[in-house]
């Protein structure tokens, strides 16, 4: 049995209330509470899910025979806060209700979002109740700064750099880690300098929100007057204020490879006498700025000479990140130079915008899934003009939701708590890549069809 506590909330509460920008610090703030219904795909067949708002019933009727689960069950607090964990601790009826959905388990298994202090906090509350708790995703309590460090800007930069002489075929892009504004101008006024992009990323961003992207041309003057011109736009920026500041040139993307950022996912389990493991390539849907809002997995995603390369690279790193005491699943963000070289930008330290879609197509399709089928994974498609509701996203998607016509193709639906937001998210799965692109333009054009036209995320 499983306890899965989608925690997204915690994890990105701090980096969120630092966002400068009011509406884009709101949406973050209500994405950190929608993509938790992303949690009801994790893992295995029989678990309890809970998460800060209750989901759709007729939404977890339909992914239990969708997708065959035994045993699918959500619970939420009544009054969610910015943390999950806590609602968790402090409401004695919430836990009182987990705990008696998972009396008579021999093991269970407690999945968060990352590994934080309160989740052994839940755990631990849980075996005082007598449930016997295990966490395999989560490194040991003492060794949690391991999880931070490398999930952060910064630490990643210095990690990766002490490792790189060992990992075949990738580098790190140029540049350097600042500790405030002014030395991050000084990075930064180099290479505009030189006539180079560069881009200058908080320390704890998320999903690239507060990435500043710096263009020769965009700022005018000598190398003084571009220090001084970047310093006043870094400080202006509460998020750039908040602790170290990374500096790199901007690599102009390949797009033909991996749509210009391929993904690794890989897994450290808690058994030290398991091999690390290799979970999935994937590649990442950006916008221009590099905000995040999806991936696309299946056999031609890279070549298959790169897919040999990049296995064995993410093998490479994920044996580094082990030896640092790392425990669970992360992921290793490149971009595709139109140089040729492949770049490592950054580690995500916990479940990712992908888990859940290699973990559906898993439980779909079957392993190496991507070798026979296409997937698509949008979590965010956000659309304009009259609400959606639940029972309407299923007459919208009447002969495309999956399975379509007893094959095993077509729509899901993954995130739908954010619909009265007029957002929600879904996977495509096809044969090919073909196919699954052809079903995600059906749904495009039913919302438009539906006088609901779609709103564009580049500006983001």
């Amino acid at each position: 049995m499983e306890l899965i506590v989608a925690n997204t909330v915690d994890a990105y509460r701090e980096s969120v209330a630092l966002i400068q920008d009011p509406v884009l610090r709101e949406h973050e703030i209500r994405d950190s509470y929608y993509i938790q219904d992303r949690a009801l795909l994790w893992r295995g067949g029989r678990k309890v899910v809970v998460t800060s708002l209750p989901v759709e019933p007729a939404h977890l009727r339909y992914l239990q025979e969708a997708m065959g689960y035994a045993r699918l069950e959500n619970l939420s607090p009544r009054e969610p806060t910015d943390s999950l964990c806590a609602d968790v601790l402090r409401e004695g009826d919430l836990r009182a209700a987990i705990v008696a959905r998972l009396r008579g388990s021999v093991e269970v298994r407690l999945i968060p979002f990352v590994a934080q202090p309160q989740v052994y906090a839940v755990a631990e509350a849980l075996r005082q109740e007598g449930i016997a708790v295990t966490t395999p995703e989560c490194p040991p309590a003492d060794l949690l700064w391991v999880r931070d460090y490398l999930d952060s800007k910064a630490g990643f930069r210095r990690f990766f750099a002490s490792i790189q002489p060992r990992i075949e075929g990738l580098r790190l892009p140029e540049g350097g880690v600042a500790q405030d504004p002014a030395g991050a101008a000084r990075l930064a006024a180099r290479f505009l300098d030189q006539g180079r992009a560069c881009l200058c990323k908080p320390n704890n961003s998320q999903g690239g929100v507060g990435f500043l992207i710096l263009q020769p041309g965009d700022l005018e003057g000598d190398v003084r007057a571009l220090r001084q011109a970047v310093r006043a736009r870094l400080e202006a920026d509460s998020q750039m204020r908040s602790g170290a500041i990374v500096v790199e040139e901007l690599i102009a993307m390949d797009r033909s490879v991996g749509g210009g950022s391929p993904s690794l996912e890989m897994c450290v389990p808690s058994d030290p006498a398991r091999d690390v493991e290799f979970t999935y390539l994937c590649g990442q849907i950006l916008t221009p700025s590099g905000y995040f809002y999806g991936v696309e997995m299946y056999d031609g995603v890279v070549s298959p000479a790169l897919q040999h390369t990049l296995k064995a690279a993410g093998l490479a790193v994920a044996r580094e990140v082990r030896r640092l005491g790392y425990v669970g699943i992360f992921d290793l963000d490149l971009v595709a130079g139109t140089d040729g070289e492949l770049y490592a930008v950054e580690i995500n330290t916990r479940r990712t915008g992908g888990t859940h879609a290699h973990e559906a197509a898993e439980a779909l399709l079957g392993p190496r899934y991507w070798e026979r089928a296409a997937v698509i994974c949008n979590n965010e498609l956000a659309y304009a003009g009259p609400p959606l509701a639940y029972a309407g996203l299923q007459e919208l998607l009447r002969g495309l939701l999956f399975p379509v016509g007893g094959q095993k193709e077509g729509i899901v639906p993954t995130i739908v708590t954010s619909l009265p937001a007029n957002r929600f998210g879904y996977l495509a799965l096809g044969p090919n890549i073909r196919r699954t692109r052809s079903l995600e333009r059906d749904v495009h054009q039913r919302l438009i069809a539906s006088g609901r036209a779609l709103v564009d995320l580049a500006t983001r």
